[in-house]
């Protein structure tokens, strides 16, 4: 039976990967990380703002909602993908010091020699 992380290992010729398309994946990761969640704090702070700007009391109650709930999907959207890094880091037993395919898509971390050792 084919290990599913060995697929992903650069340890043939069948499964060398670009260098380029594990950096953009990991890249755009990070992105969607840190951007999703400052963008949801940013989109509940300004419906706030143009709630105390209205002096209506109920559409503050709902922006404040709203707020709370936005910040608690950004906290679980970073944590969720700081937990799969983490959890696949685990996962890529790499004890002999060679960079993997998965490393390099996990955590950005690309020497651009993984091809050549593993050959």
């Amino acid at each position: 039976m084919l290990n599913v992380l060995e697929m992903v290992r650069c340890t043939g010729i069948e499964n060398s990967f670009d260098e380029i398309i594990p950096q953009t994946i990991s890249t755009v990761v990070t992105i969607i990380k840190i951007g999703v969640p400052v963008l949801l704090v940013i989109f509940g702070m300004l419906d706030l703002g143009k709630a105390v700007m209205s002096n209506d009391e109920k559409e503050m109650k709902g922006a404040q909602t709203k707020l709370i709930k936005r910040v608690l999907y950004a906290v679980l959207i970073f944590f969720i993908f700081a937990i799969v890094q983490w959890v696949f880091g685990i996962l890529d037993d790499n004890t002999q010091g060679e960079n993997s395919c998965l490393n390099c898509f996990i955590n950005n971390e690309c020497t651009g020699d993984h091809k050549t050792k593993n050959k």
